[in-house]
């Protein structure tokens, strides 16, 4: 009998794609120039996907495919849906990059609190004045805001409290307030609560319909004019325009983004050109050690869905009903 075929739509470590080749038939398109994901995606079993958008056209011609494995958390460039009503499993790998772009998230923090980028750009561009134009502040004793207390969320929390004995206040519907109090963290019923209190305000939240959006001009005013807002979940959660407007106006102290709207963002977006925003090429989850447990997680979880056993990690899994 023929070895199961495994698509690969875009580079993952290694030692994931050594580890599909050892049951099945890989056919790795970053080694592959020219081969377009349809076509291969005819005769596949499973695919394996990062950013590459997945929809219905995609799929429906797909007849044998029994799993998509998302390569990070966020599953929104994936039709779940569609996926579904051809009883197709879907997984991704929730555990692997937390860490990382937990750390992503405080480096961002520090980075906005000590000018770190500003005072760079000066020094690069030979526009340095006087010292005391970086005077920044502290994150010890400050109060941080997190909007999503999952995983990425939990991880950011608990390293500020630790490392700079910050106050914790928590948004997020899915956690209950005895939760929250045991682990020492206000919580609150609405983000509105949340702006208005934090100087560090951080989303670590998926993009669905609840969340699109979530910070616009209204939110933005509710916010400390020395507060900062920091965001390396998913771009449409944050109204950029809005955003761009409150940085030039000096109603809030700094951004910090790691995805956009969209990506990458072009040279001539305007929140590129302010002194008091940081961005990053959505790179938050993209340490070494990241990339290999994503690789390795998702290998994992499409072998068993090919043996016919259950994954770890599955999003929709009332395909099995």
């Amino acid at each position: 009998m023929s070895a199961k075929k495994v698509v690969i739509t875009e580079l993952i470590d290694s030692c994931g794609v050594e580890l599909l080749k050892q049951e099945t038939a890989v056919a790795y398109l970053p080694e592959l120039p020219g081969r377009a994901l349809a076509d291969e995606l005819k005769d596949a079993d499973a695919l394996v996907v990062r950013v590459a958008k997945i929809d219905r056209a995609l799929l429906e011609p797909a007849k044998n495919l029994i799993v998509i494995a998302k390569h990070g958390v966020g599953y929104d460039n994936i039709d779940v849906a569609a996926a579904t009503r051809q009883k197709i499993l879907v997984v991704s790998t929730p555990e692997a990059n937390a860490e990382s772009v937990a750390e992503h998230n405080l480096g961002l923090m520090l980075s906005l609190a000590k000018k770190i980028g500003f005072a760079d750009r000066a020094l690069r561009q030979n526009r340095l004045q006087k010292r005391e134009d970086y005077i920044g502040v502290e994150l010890q004793d400050k109060k941080l805001g997190v909007i999503g207390l999952g995983r990425i969320g939990s991880e950011l929390a608990h390293k500020c409290r630790v490392a700079f004995n910050m106050e914790i206040i928590v948004y997020d519907p899915y956690v209950s307030e005895e939760k929250a109090n045991r682990l020492g963290y206000r919580k609150v019923n609405r983000p509105d609560d949340l702006l208005g209190d934090a100087d560090y305000v951080v989303i670590c939240v998926p993009l669905t319909r609840e969340t699109a959006n979530l910070i616009g001009k209204r939110e933005l005013d509710l916010m400390k004019p020395g507060a900062f807002l920091i965001n390396s979940s998913r771009g449409g959660i944050i109204d950029e325009d809005a955003l761009y407007q409150h940085l030039v106006d000096g109603k809030i102290a700094g951004a910090a983004l790691d995805v956009f709207q969209v990506e990458p963002p072009p040279p001539e977006h305007p929140l590129l050109s302010l002194d008091n925003f940081i961005a990053t090429p959505h790179i938050g989850g993209m340490t070494a050690e990241a990339m290999r447990r994503m690789a390795l997680t998702l290998a994992e979880d499409v072998l068993s869905v090919l043996r016919g056993e259950r994954p770890r990690f599955p999003v929709n899994p009332e395909v099995y009903l």
